[in-house]
């Protein structure tokens, strides 16, 4: 039997690639991919006008916050560019269909009805039900299916949660979420074993097409992480809009900030390079179920990368 080919874990990063999209992106463009997000569970209305403030302010996509916050955003999000996003089922995905449809009609129709400015201005990031993917994918066609009819319109993004998917199964539920009419596919929640890789995000847009979003969250922390990303998941020009590729961050300003660093001096960053495995998922394996971790660590054995993990033990 004829062996696959082995997938180095890792996406390379040619140093004019990276120079390229410095010199492209710009704060306004930077601000416009953020969906700025708090989903912390001790989080008060001080903090939700502070993340409203920054969005509006900067230029986001939107605001992401739990479904709670339904009786705030619309208000102060009325009459400006920003959407409004909410998370559902967040951050297990763990409740049945019917819940959450039954969630995602009632955020839906809750905003529509405060902002009073019709359909258009509402997001969904939903979260799948991992452990029925893997015993039986149509259930999850079947749920994200059942969101997307519920959102009325919506744009809803599927968080697939991929630290916790072998390779297959990444490309396998983007495709299922593409076919169920949803609009991105997300690779965390933030709360997962590890956030966004290069490497998974190229996976999911190589899964999805152009045609569809692709948004990247969790760890992303400074404008040189959007960079890799971006190269990752929208390197073709036509893939650099909002439509097509978002950072979910709970840090913009952050972002933005070092954005400026990067302007100074684009190819001294570009060729200073990145130690592979601090953005390889095969390096964040401590969390993960035993059959993921092992497949993950095969990887690293095979690795031409894998001298800089001599020290550690895998």
């Amino acid at each position: 039997m004829k062996e696959e080919p082995f997938r180095v874990p890792l996406v390379e990063f040619p140093p004019d690639a990276l120079v390229e999209i410095i010199q492209w992106l710009t704060p306004q463009r930077l601000a416009a991919f953020i969906d700025a997000t708090d989903l912390k569970a001790d989080t008060r209305e001080p903090k939700i006008h502070k993340l409203v403030g920054w969005a509006t302010r900067y230029g986001c996509s939107s605001v992401c916050v739990n479904p709670v916050e339904v009786d705030l955003l619309p208000d102060l999000l009325r009459s400006t560019s920003v959407k409004e996003c909410y998370v559902i089922d967040f951050p297990l995905g763990k409740s049945t269909i019917e819940v959450k449809a039954h969630q995602a009609a009632q955020v839906v129709a809750r905003s529509r009805a405060m902002r009073g400015e019709g359909p258009g201005w509402v997001e969904l990031d939903m979260v799948i039900n991992v452990g029925r993917f893997k015993r039986d994918p149509d259930y999850t066609r079947r749920e994200i299916g059942a969101v997307v009819e519920a959102a009325d319109g919506e744009h809803v993004k599927v968080i697939i949660r991929s630290s916790e998917l072998l390779e297959e199964e990444i490309v396998a539920v983007c495709q299922i979420a593409r076919e169920a009419g949803a609009h991105f596919v997300k690779n965390s929640t933030g709360m997962d074993a590890f956030g966004a890789t290069p490497d998974h995000i190229r996976l999911m847009r190589e899964a999805v097409g152009p045609e569809m979003g692709v948004k990247a969250a969790g760890g992303i922390r400074d404008a040189m992480d959007v960079i890799r990303l971006i190269y990752a998941g929208a390197m073709e020009p036509e893939l650099r809009t909002p439509d097509r590729f978002r950072i979910g961050t709970s840090g913009p300003v952050n972002l933005l900030s070092t954005l400026g660093w990067l302007k100074q001096a684009p190819c001294a960053w570009a060729e200073a390079g990145v130690i592979p495995c601090t953005v390889c998922p095969s390096n964040f394996t401590g969390k993960q179920r035993r059959e993921v971790r092992e497949v993950y660590m095969q990887k690293c054995r095979r690795c031409p990368h894998q001298a800089y993990r001599k020290d550690k033990d895998f």
